[in-house]
This record gives structure tokens, C-alpha cells and sequence, in this order.
């Protein structure tokens, strides 16, 4: 009886070893075949990149950057929203604090108009990486977007500090045009059309703007207007590392 018994634990004793083993091998066989899906990318080969990556969701279903990957994927190859948003809650779902995912789900809210989820996304991750310029300056564009035009204003200003070049600079200084524009304060609007003469920016357009007054919050806030820059997958790993 005791035979037996030991038997049986060495069994288990095995069988475990050989999942662990088993596990580990599929692990690296994943982030190897993700460096093939990153060549194909690199390649403009989208189709067999999305392919391969849809491969490895039906062998590993509970890998959250396999769906993050093929969620940002398509945001370049074939950029249909609904989809992209299954791919990121479906991530999320396995991956909460997938903080790439979360910040490509800000992106698709703002583009589906949803700009107070949007707002609130871009507020948690700005709460894990608080010295992040492009999420504060994310944030002063939402709350344009929002139609918050005195707290875009607000806080477009306390964050100009902190921009490294004129092209971060020029980005708050126009939230701060539109927010004026919208609320009608045109003189206002004239001052932020002349900070950006001083730092070398064409403002003729603005100018029309100002002329015609034409321009409706309900028009500006829709389509192309809205949305942050889009991010390669470097530029993400850089906004977003790894936290220990």
C-alpha cells in the first residue's frame, strides 16, 4: 500500500514538472512568434501579422497583451472601432492594469465621443504615471473635447511649464484658442494667435476663424478633430514602462 502511495506522489510530482516545463516553453514560443508578428509589422505586413496574432489568442485565450497587440494592430491596418474596443476590453478583462490598453481605450472613447470615460481613463493612468507630459497634455485636449472650456484653459496654462519643445507648447496654446473661441472671447483668442506668430506657427487660418466666427462646438467636437496623436508600440513601451 505504501508502494502504491509513493508511486502515485512521484506521478504527480512529474506531471507537475512536465505542466511547469510546458508552460514554460509556450511562454517563450509566444514572445518568440510576437517578435515575428513585430518583423511583419515592421514589413507593413499587416495580414500576416493580425493573422499570426489571432493564432495565438485561440492557443493562449487568457494572454492579455496577445489582444492589446492585435487591438493596436488594427488601429493601424484595418481601423474598425467596434473591434478595436472588443480587443481592449478583452485585454482588460485579463489585464486590468494593462496600462498601453488603457491608454488606446482613452483614445477610442474620444473617438466615439465618449469624451467623460475618455477623461476618466486618462485620469487613472495620469495616477500611475504622474510625471507624463503627453497624458496632461491628453487631458487639457478631453477637457476642450468635453466642452469644459474654463478647466482646459486652467489647466492647459499650469502644465505650459513643463512642455520640452514649441510643439508642445503650440498644442496647449490652441486648446486655449478654441476654449476662448468657444466661449467668446475673442481678444483672448487674438493673444493666443499672436504667442503662436512669436514662436513661428502659421496662424492665417485662425485669423479666417476669428472673421467668420462660423465655427459651431458641435461641428468641431466630431471625426478627425478629436483623438490624441497615435502612438507606435515604442512609443507606448517608452510612455508606459514596465512598473516593478
Amino acid at each position: 500500500m505504501t508502494k502504491q502511495i509513493t508511486l502515485i506522489i512521484l506521478a504527480f510530482l512529474l506531471f507537475s514538472c512536465k505542466r511547469k516545463n510546458e508552460n514554460k516553453y509556450q511562454n517563450i514560443d509566444v514572445s518568440f512568434q510576437l517578435k515575428k508578428v513585430t518583423n511583419y509589422q515592421k514589413l507593413n505586413n499587416f495580414q500576416d501579422a493580425n493573422k499570426l496574432l489571432k493564432t495565438l489568442i485561440r492557443k493562449n485565450p487568457n494572454n492579455a497583451e496577445l489582444y492589446f497587440r492585435l487591438a493596436h494592430s488594427k488601429t493601424i491596418s484595418n481601423p474598425n472601432l467596434f473591434e478595436i474596443m472588443n480587443l481592449l476590453d478583452e485585454c482588460l478583462k485579463r489585464d486590468s492594469l494593462n496600462y498601453k490598453a488603457l491608454y488606446l481605450k482613452s483614445q477610442g472613447l474620444m473617438f466615439m465621443g465618449d469624451f467623460e470615460s475618455a477623461l476618466n481613463v486618462e485620469k487613472k493612468l495620469l495616477d500611475n504615471y504622474p510625471d507624463s507630459f503627453i497624458l496632461k497634455a491628453d487631458i487639457a485636449s478631453t477637457l476642450l473635447f468635453n466642452g469644459d472650456f474654463e478647466k482646459a484653459i486652467e489647466f492647459s496654462e499650469s502644465i505650459i511649464p513643463e512642455s520640452k519643445n514649441i510643439y508642445e507648447t503650440e498644442r496647449l496654446i490652441r486648446v486655449q484658442i478654441y476654449a476662448y473661441y468657444f466661449l467668446d472671447k475673442i481678444s483672448d483668442v487674438k493673444k493666443g494667435k499672436d504667442k503662436l506668430q512669436q514662436l513661428g506657427f502659421e496662424t492665417d487660418y485662425l485669423q479666417k476663424l476669428i472673421d467668420s466666427k462660423e465655427l459651431k462646438f458641435e461641428n468641431f467636437a466630431v471625426g478627425k478633430n478629436v483623438g490624441n496623436k497615435s502612438c507606435s508600440l515604442d512609443e507606448l513601451n517608452i510612455m508606459f514602462p514596465k512598473k516593478n
